[in-house]
């Protein structure tokens, strides 16, 4: 029987702008942990599309076991 993964509860991201056309989400590193290294080091995500990066933040998040992905910034005309 398969087992169902521990919650790891809510993934808070932001996204900017970076260039014309070219968006970048930021997240915690905390999604590949090494237990050795206390250091909160952010991984992130690039795309011409705000709403592309937005959607794959989103679906990779679920996969890792996160309820969902809170938007702390995102770039005018991307819904939240």
């Amino acid at each position: 029987m398969l087992e169902k993964k521990r919650s790891l509860g809510v993934l808070h991201a932001r996204m900017r702008e970076v260039e014309d056309e070219l968006f970048r989400a930021e997240y915690s590193g905390e999604i590949n942990p090494d237990p050795s290294d206390a250091r909160d080091i952010s991984d992130y995500h690039v795309g011409t599309s705000a709403m592309d990066v937005k959607i794959w933040v989103e679906q990779m998040a679920i996969g890792l076991g996160y309820d969902r992905v809170v938007w702390d910034e995102l770039p005018m005309g991307v819904l939240g």
